[in-house]
């Protein structure tokens, strides 16, 4: 636990010192504080309020930081010590399941509870304001009881953790289908509850199986080649493999080799483990491109492998001299853990960057907003969270997290926002040069409106941000002329 807030003080430290605010690393978490806090206060499962959408991937979380809000009437720092503390629960339970596969050994479950606690990657995820670490913390006492033989009560977990992410489904298929076939029946039941309400309750919200955001961002397709393969490479950079000079390098590329052993040593009793640390990248790859910034879409994949390295190298060590394999093991564990403390500088001053990206484009331009326009006015926007939270107002989700996305002129004569904030570049079919203003502008569907330049903010050191520059344009009639820009801002 001390190792884990030791690195967590790190990064906290550094979100401060970089963003001179506590805040999140991603605009999305800003999404489920909106819900939240709409949630809350009783204008119901929505992010605007009193229009219902599935536009939260994890309902759960949705229902928990609700209820920080409720007592607390606030969602940044709840939802960060609610993220530690997943943390440090996640690595309590992996120590717990090297343990019990390890009953002689205490070395080596003690080595693989600080590997997930001082993981730069899982601590940036528990300050991030997303569902990774409550999604990390379910995924491991899933693993607990799965090596303890208590299958059962590994579906009951896993199935819960459905509701924290829509693709736990792979996960949840691989428990009930591999393991003994008398009690097949019992793992399908014991599922079936949560399963059935889940779908429910996203169909009972808008309509929808699964949660809007899935649907605007999953794409089923079979691409091996682009696809599979850079979600393969993506997965081999988690474990120290790079392919991008970019690329944080997550785990130490020595666990690789350990993890290869661990699985042979270990698939005919545990299969899933292998299943899922190998095959969540297959499966994503059927739906996405990529696995999202920070890796975060496959970071579930940390502790199979934690797990399935450890049981490598006490495979290796018992096949050696006592004194032998004491001393591998303590250089293993040496080199892993200063890989990881040698990154952990670094991913804590990114995080800290990711929070001033966002506090300083999205909260910004939100705010701006917010004091230009009037209560019940609209804003259209490609991203929601921290613009849809800081504004108070309405939003138009460009991108169909929470709005059926149509041609921007078509949603803008449909819509009718009083504000656009987009990054232009995604928009550039739209987008026409107008000499007179040297700025850009926007015309809805039926040329009855024009949307001009009224605010830009960029951002001298981008970490997080799809763009460096985001723009704000005030809705006009055709022939008014240009607005003088009231916000003009280099952070």
């Amino acid at each position: 636990m001390a190792s884990v807030l030791l690195v967590t003080g790190l990064f906290l430290y550094q979100e401060h010192r970089i963003a001179g605010t506590w805040g999140y690393s991603l605009d999305d978490s800003w999404i489920y504080a909106t819900m939240a806090r709409n949630l809350a206060s009783g204008h119901g499962y929505s992010f605007n309020p009193g229009e219902p959408v599935a536009g939260s991937t994890g309902p759960l979380y949705t229902f928990v930081l609700a209820l920080f809000y409720l007592v607390f009437r606030e969602v940044v720092w709840s939802a960060k010590v609610f993220g530690v503390l997943c943390q440090i629960g996640s690595a309590l339970a992996i120590d717990a399941t090297l343990r019990a596969a390890l009953p002689g050994s205490r070395a080596l479950p003690l080595w693989a509870g600080l590997l997930m606690g001082v993981s730069p990657a899982l601590v940036w995820s528990s300050l991030s304001g997303m569902e990774i670490s409550f999604t990390m913390l379910l995924v491991s006492l899933g693993i607990y009881f799965h090596v303890r033989g208590r299958p059962l009560v590994a579906v009951l977990v896993w199935s819960l953790g459905v509701w924290l992410r829509p693709d736990g489904l792979f996960l949840l298929a691989l428990a009930v289908i591999f393991g003994p076939v008398r009690d097949l029946p019992k793992r399908a039941l014991v599922a079936a509850p949560l399963l059935l309400a889940y779908f429910g309750f996203n169909f009972a919200v808008d309509g929808n199986w699964m949660p809007q955001t899935v649907g605007a961002k999953a794409h089923l397709a079979v691409d091996l080649e682009e696809r599979t393969w850079n979600l393969f490479r993506e997965w081999a950079a988690i474990w120290g493999i790079p392919y991008r000079v970019t690329d944080d390098l997550e785990m130490p590329v020595l666990l690789l080799p350990l993890l290869v052993i661990g699985a042979a040593v270990s698939f005919r009793r545990w299969p899933v483990l292998l299943l899922y640390a190998i095959g969540l990248p297959l499966a994503f790859s059927l739906f996405r491109e990529h696995s999202g910034s920070h890796k975060r879409y496959i970071l579930y994949v940390i502790p199979f492998g934690v797990t399935l390295a450890v049981l490598g190298l006490h495979a290796v060590t018992r096949r050696l001299r006592p004194a032998t394999g004491a001393r591998l093991a303590a250089l293993v564990a040496a080199v892993s853990l200063i890989w990881l403390f040698g990154y952990t500088a670094r991913q804590a001053e990114t995080h800290g960057w990711n929070v001033q990206n966002i506090e300083n484009m999205q909260r910004l331009l939100g705010e701006f907003a917010g004091r230009v326009t009037q209560p019940g006015d609209r804003i259209a926007t490609n991203d929601i969270g921290a613009i849809g939270y800081f504004s108070g107002r309405p939003v138009v989700d460009l991108m169909g997290l929470i709005t059926p996305m149509e041609p921007l002129p078509a949603m803008l004569t449909k819509y009718r926002p009083e504000m656009l904030i987009v990054f232009v570049d995604w928009f550039h079919r739209d987008a026409l040069w107008d000499p007179g203003s040297r700025g850009f502008v926007f015309v809805d569907a039926d040329t009855t409106n024009k949307y001009m330049m009224v605010g830009a903010v960029e951002l001298r050191h981008n970490t997080i941000c799809a763009r460096d520059q985001m723009l704000a344009f005030r809705r006009l009639e055709l022939d008014d002329p240009a607005p003088v820009p009231l916000l003009m801002e280099v952070r």
